[in-house]
């Protein structure tokens, strides 16, 4: 028998270890069972097709054993917290690491324990919020090989409705009507991106111009209503071709209208909310004698032709805020359908003269900028309808080349 050489003995040696390593079988966390039943508190029948999650406990301290523990963020464990329950509210989770989770139940127009608790307490959990959420949310501990039971009963949750109406009477229909929540430092922001599952902050109004938002959360609020055009075309309304829609927008036409017929945000009624609370009269009125068109054209100060890329906004005078914006079209023209009576300063920015190359029928792109011009702004009073404004941007003079 022939023998290895002594450098390919070695070797082999040193390599056995590793592949005898890779081919050892992978040791899996240890994992348990959660199971329970979820319940309504008004009517005492079970949650039907309720989402439950689990969420882990936040350790009271940052710690490298803490960190060390398998969880479905860092993708150690697969991701397999979430269940439906079933007609009868039950539901089974498996395969949970061991560990200790808060079980939160969601279900459309009920409270989650979650929602009780600010927005930015929960990206950010303290010791006195993590205490205050022990309390109020369910928790159960999982242990390896065994079934942990929890039951969970939700609270009916708040409802804001009202109608929407145009000053001269008529309903605002299919009109969005968003809720704002005020913070606590004063500023009444945007719901979107607050991550209530179970909970729309958005509606559309009916053919009565009425609004109903279920799910709300205990706190401070204000609504709006927005009027945003949109340029629909149908086809196909006659004959066996069936119909076509299609439709487009520009956000330049949105205005809204927020709590107490005001159109500044800032401005806004705020009304308090409490838990289960079914508040009715919320009503915005939509002043159409305060809106007037703002229309014009964007043009080259040297000879004055019209350019065909640029944007244009509206800001407020008195604080800078931008109140609406519009992109001119290939022509120059812009134009702003519904601005509230107010000072604004009308500001065009990134204006160019851009050329435009057929790459196939039907289809094209930019190819070039062939000119970059300079930012105008000027003040402007809106009393009424202001149809021909002109606004005039200079050409971007060369940078100076650096002294030597």
């Amino acid at each position: 028998m022939s023998k290895l050489h002594p450098s390919y003995a070695a070797l082999l040696a040193a390599l056995l270890p590793v592949v005898l390593a890779g081919q050892a079988k992978k040791v899996e966390a240890p994992t348990g069972v959660v199971t329970g039943q979820v319940s309504c508190s008004d009517t005492n029948a079970p949650a039907r097709f309720a989402v439950v999650t689990l969420e882990r406990v936040p350790e009271e301290k940052e710690s490298t054993a803490a960190k060390a523990k398998p969880n479905w963020q860092d993708g150690e464990v697969s991701m397999n917290a979430t269940a439906t329950t079933d007609l009868e509210g039950r539901f089974v989770i498996d395969k949970v690491p061991v560990g200790r989770y808060f079980v939160v139940a969601i279900l459309s127009g009920y409270m989650g324990p979650l929602a009780r608790f600010d927005h930015d307490d929960l990206k950010k959990v303290s010791a006195e919020t993590r205490k205050e959420m022990l309390r109020l949310v369910p928790t159960v501990n999982v242990e390896a090989g065994q079934a942990a039971q929890v039951a969970i009963r939700l609270d009916h949750a708040s409802e804001l409705g009202g109608t929407v109406l145009y000053d001269d009477g008529s309903p605002a229909i299919h009109l969005k009507v968003n809720l704002l929540r005020k913070t606590r430092t004063g500023e009444i922001v945007s719901m979107d991106g607050m991550m209530i599952p179970g909970f729309g902050s958005q509606v559309d109004t009916d053919d009565r111009g009425r609004y109903r938002i279920i799910g709300v959360p205990p706190g401070e609020y204000s609504l709006s209503a927005s009027i945003h055009l949109e340029r629909v075309a149908f086809a196909g309304l006659i004959g066996n071709e069936g119909i076509s829609i299609n439709s487009s927008s520009d956000g330049g036409g949105e205005v809204s209208v927020y709590s107490g017929n005001k159109f500044r945000r800032k401005e806004a009624k705020v009304t308090k909310v409490g838990e289960g609370e079914q508040l009715g009269g919320l009503d915005i009125t939509i002043p159409l004698a305060g809106l007037h068109r703002v229309q014009g054209t964007v043009t080259a100060k040297r000879d004055g032709h019209p350019l065909n890329r640029a944007r244009v906004a509206l800001l407020y005078e008195n604080d800078g805020i931008e109140a609406q914006f519009a992109d001119i079209d290939g022509e120059g023209n812009f134009a702003l359908p519904h601005v509230p009576e107010d000072r604004y300063l009308l500001r065009v920015t990134g204006a160019q003269d851009v050329e435009m190359v057929w790459q196939s029928p039907g289809t094209w792109e930019e190819e070039k900028t062939l000119k970059k011009y300079g930012q105008v702004e000027m003040p402007l009073l809106v009393q009424a309808d202001m149809t021909s404004l002109e606004l005039a941007v200079p050409e971007l003079t060369a940078a100076k080349a650096p002294a030597p």
